[in-house]
């Protein structure tokens, strides 16, 4: 895969080596069955951290407004909260932000924390390449097996959809830094494939479209 040159910008710089890492590993690990030297502290110390940005500038953004009650009772509990469901939207609103502001330590001790701007960065990126994945052609997918295709992956249509996904990232990526060999035949981890796929074309400016 090309070497990536520099933007002169250090942030968007850093978010391409961190792209092409990971896809870079996880290439390796669909045409050999397993991970190259030193993969684990990549995904460890580089492609964990920036997904945990994504969630991050994902909760920054959302407002309590823009999500109806359903679907802040189901964003609640993927936020982990061990509270009885909300009666209403306002009790809903109320238990996001404590939600939030737990995860952000207010309140309480405090650790300096990355900045918001890289944060929001990142889930707009992260938003971007989802909706980019379904329209990129045939002959732009590097997924090494099975069906070289991202058509049938939709992009997320909701807040609640959104959460999902880039909890699957997670997940999954631990999964891999665990040892675990996905099947190729896995539209999970061809999802997670085509975000480091697309994401990493889109920063090195050698995305084509349909």
């Amino acid at each position: 895969m090309d070497r990536l040159e520099s933007s002169g910008f250090s942030d968007f710089d850093h978010l391409g080596v961190v792209f092409r890492r990971t896809l870079s590993l996880l290439h390796a690990l669909m045409e050999t069955g397993g991970l190259p030297d030193g993969a684990s502290e990549v995904l460890a110390t580089e492609t964990l951290p920036h997904i945990e940005d994504v969630e991050a500038g994902f909760r920054v953004r959302l407002r309590a407004t823009e999500s109806n009650l359903e679907e802040l009772r189901t964003l609640i509990l993927i936020g982990g909260l061990g509270l009885p469901e909300p009666r209403d939207t306002a009790e809903a609103r109320a238990a996001l932000i404590e939600s939030m502001q737990a995860r952000a330590g207010a309140g309480g001790d405090r650790t300096i924390s990355a900045s918001p701007g890289r944060r929001l960065a990142a889930v707009e990126h992260a938003r971007l390449v989802f909706a980019l994945m379904p329209t990129t052609p045939g002959e732009s997918v590097r997924y090494p097996s099975g069906r070289r295709t991202y058509a049938d992956i939709a992009a997320p249509r909701s807040a609640t959809e959104l959460a999902g996904r880039i909890e699957e990232l997670e997940r999954r990526l631990w999964h891999v830094a665990t040892g675990r060999v996905p099947d190729p035949a896995d539209v999970g981890y061809r999802r997670v494939y085509g975000f480091f796929d697309i994401g990493e074309r889109l920063v090195s400016g050698n995305l084509r479209l349909s």
